[in-house]
């Protein structure tokens, strides 16, 4: 299992995993939802500021990003891993937007910025760390972010993901799952205030059952009754999109 901060960094300086990364990843009906859910609501919350000055981390591949570009005023993109940062390069080279972005190489619990941004956002990066490497990463976003400035980014609910966990085998990506009460704590010790917990994925169970039955034969089946499915909402989703404000 990949874990801590080296085998993270280290599993993503591949040029073939930052290139298929997004195909593997966000293109069946299952990983698409999740993709658009985290989209309108990091689109959302962006779109609440006057063009604010937006640092993303570990944008990977640019997954996100062109998602909402076009809302920030100004982004900077920062990652480890010079392959990803590339193939972030590459799938924004063509990208008609009037909003500047420049490309940083570097290390998320060493941020090179001062407090100078208007928001945070990372995704699919502070949920592979252990609750201690999480605080520090909590406090480094804390420290460049303007007081009032929000941090977005997805934590696993621990009530839906632990039972998968249990039956699952050779998961390859350390996860990290909290219930909602000890990630509004491990917030607060950071200096964040939690605004909103969006759910992604309700009736997990269900939208799994749709990616194996019946998306190989209709993933544009599969895919509308997955929307019905998880718009119905209620229960406990498997993930949260959190957007908090620093204290």
């Amino acid at each position: 299992m990949i874990s801590g901060a080296d085998g993270i960094r280290a599993a993503y300086q591949d040029a073939d995993v930052a290139r298929r990364y997004v195909e593997e990843r966000f293109k069946t009906p299952l990983g698409a939802l999740l993709h658009d859910r985290q989209s309108q609501v990091l689109r959302s919350v962006i779109s609440a500021h006057d063009r604010p000055d937006v640092l993303e981390i570990a944008p990977g591949p640019a997954r996100l990003t062109g998602s909402v570009i076009d809302v920030a005023g100004r982004l900077t993109l920062l990652d480890a891993s010079a392959e990803m940062l590339g193939e972030a390069k590459r799938r924004l080279a063509t990208a008609a937007v009037d909003t500047p972005f420049t490309f940083v190489r570097g290390d998320a619990f060493r941020l090179p910025f001062p407090s100078r941004f208007d928001l945070v956002y990372s995704f699919r990066l502070i949920r592979h760390f252990e609750s201690d490497d999480r605080l520090r990463l909590y406090r480094e976003a804390a420290r460049v972010l303007k007081p009032g400035g929000r941090l977005v980014f997805d934590a696993v609910n621990e009530r839906v993901y632990e039972p998968i966990r249990a039956r699952a085998h050779g998961l390859q990506h350390y996860d990290g799952s909290l219930d909602r009460n000890a990630l509004c704590a491990e917030l607060a010790a950071a200096g964040f205030e939690v605004e909103s917990l969006a759910g992604a994925q309700h009736h997990y169970s269900a939208l799994y059952r749709l990616q194996v039955l019946v998306a190989p034969r209709s993933a544009k089946l599969a895919r509308l009754m997955m929307n019905l499915v998880d718009g119905v909402g209620g229960g406990e989703p498997l993930e949260w999109i959190v957007t908090c404000r620093r204290v």
